[in-house]
């Protein structure tokens, strides 16, 4: 059996208590580099009072088999951050998972996806997400904005992180190379949400006053579309 168990948007303190009394009964294994995660793993293992293994991107991509053959031998719960299904990697693994007769239970938990209505924007209304990825390659941010903007949508883009080198892209760095593409002008409203789950900051400004600004990560960009007129009353509360 195959537990994928969310941890939730901040720390270990996250999990529900379900997911814990699942985990004390399997053998644990957690993955961080899908997400920024600001919780300890030493912290997790004392709460459910057992050892858990950290895997790697390649554990559970290029080695998916063997990650997949210890659940024929015995009930594995993986940990993820935010909602166990926010990233492509687990949904593949689900697949295989199920592909080969293994048993799968989802626990669901909070995620950037569920969290970003306290920014007062509709979340019906958001179209296609896109990440803005380090290595500058933004033709897929391009299409998304463009088609999102076309049918009225919000834009939520993530910010690329690389966990095994310890890289976070900053908010500065991103819309430095949303203006370098010509995706964003100085004077287009842009809605940064940082920290989610913890200490909840949301800013709401002119695309220019992102540029050298420092935020605190993790952290969000929204590119709104066509705003209601609450969704706008709300994020003026920011400014």
């Amino acid at each position: 059996m195959l537990y994928l168990i969310g941890l939730g948007l901040n720390d270990e303190k996250d999990l529900t208590l379900k997911a814990v009394e699942i985990a004390k009964k399997c053998d644990c294994y957690c993955e961080l580099y899908t997400s920024i995660w600001n919780g300890s793993l030493e912290g997790l293992k004392e709460l459910i009072g057992k050892e858990i293994k950290l895997l790697k991107r390649k554990d559970l991509e290029e080695e998916q088999e063997v990650f997949l053959e210890k659940t024929k031998q015995n009930d594995v719960v993986l940990f993820v951050p935010g909602d166990p299904l926010a990233a492509t990697t687990h949904i593949d693994l689900v697949y295989e998972a199920k592909r080969s007769k293994i048993p799968v239970k989802i626990i669901h938990n909070a995620s950037i996806f569920s969290s970003i209505g306290e920014t007062g924007l509709q979340i019906y209304k958001f179209g296609k997400t896109a990440t803005i990825p380090m290595n500058g390659k933004l033709e897929n941010v391009k299409s998304t904005l463009k088609n999102n903007k076309k049918l009225g949508l919000h834009t939520l883009l993530l910010l690329d992180i690389d966990r095994e080198n310890n890289i976070d892209m900053a908010v500065s760095e991103a819309v430095k190379m949303l203006f370098k593409a010509k995706l964003i002008k100085d004077y287009d409203e842009i809605v940064v949400f940082s920290k989610v789950g913890e200490e909840s900051k949301i800013y709401y400004n002119i695309a220019k006053d992102f540029l050298n600004k420092r935020i605190d990560l993790p952290a969000v960009l929204i590119i709104p579309g066509k705003l209601h007129f609450r969704e706008k009353d709300f994020l003026e509360l920011f400014q």
